[in-house]
């Protein structure tokens, strides 16, 4: 047992991503991997240490962030950095018609979801598929909706990826994002990036060998555009309507955005 717990704290050690869009050293390409390989390490762990890290909150962003999808004349939805497929099994199960495509970059976290977590009469439904955000292989105007769960902070460049999503939808169709933000607000915003960079790796390191990987992810919300900012990225991609709903005093937000 100790000789597995060591080895997996090396393989965690290794190749971690940099939450630094600046970084010279680490081309976008590689950063892409880095973020690959490190999820593809946290698969059997990463279920639990959303549910535990976010005191089960994360379940109900997700329930909100399907609540936003619109379904329309393609009857497709596109779930991005589809991880283990939470977001994707509740669009097949809040709209029985829906067909959905999970896409990730992660392989063993898709494989975990389809064979773990899809039920036998959703398999029709859904298909999986190994894809970076920013290069998709789907045509132009295929969906009504692309949904992404906290995955759009790991992208670089981002705006490919938003692009992408502006391509994929067909006019007035949305691209549902949920992720988390820098929070501002007095004595909150500083006792929760306290929260991120101090306590939630030391957690993270009971639980699992996954606590340099969780550093990671308190870098990524740190340096992530505030929601008005954001905003303003989506309109650049192309989108003509934009609207961001905040959860949970803004550690969460949802942003709405609509092709004309």
């Amino acid at each position: 047992m100790s000789d597995m717990k060591h080895e997996d704290v090396t393989a965690t050690n290794k190749a971690l991503p940099s939450a630094n869009p600046d970084a010279p050293a680490q081309s976008d390409d590689q950063h892409t991997e880095d973020v690959a390989e490190m999820f593809g390490r946290m698969t059997r762990w990463y279920d639990l240490q959303n549910r535990v890290f976010s005191l089960w909150l994360d379940c109900w962003w997700r329930r909100n962030l399907v609540r936003s999808v619109v379904p329309g004349p393609t009857g497709h939805v596109i779930d991005m950095a589809a991880g283990t497929l939470d977001v994707s099994l509740a669009l097949l199960r809040r709209f029985p018609e829906l067909r959905v495509t999970a896409t990730d970059i992660c392989e063993p976290m898709l494989r975990y979801g389809m064979e773990k977590k899809v039920r036998p009469t959703e398999r029709a439904r859904i298909t999986s598929m190994v894809a970076d955000a920013r290069h998709m292989p789907l045509p132009d105007n295929c969906a009504d909706a692309v949904t992404i769960a906290f995955g759009i902070r790991n992208v670089r460049p981002r705006m490919d990826a938003l692009r992408e999503m502006h391509r994929l939808l067909v006019p007035g169709g949305r691209a549902c994002i949920l992720e988390f933000a820098p929070v501002s607000t007095p004595v909150f915003g500083p006792f929760y990036h306290w929260y991120l960079k101090h306590v939630m790796p030391k957690l993270a390191g009971l639980v699992s060998s996954s606590d340099n990987a969780f550093s990671y992810f308190a870098e990524t919300i740190e340096t992530f555009p505030k929601p008005a900012d954001f905003s303003a990225e989506l309109r650049e991609a192309g989108f003509t309507f934009v609207q961001h709903i905040p959860f949970t005093l803004g550690v969460a937000n949802i942003h709405i955005a609509v092709r004309g």
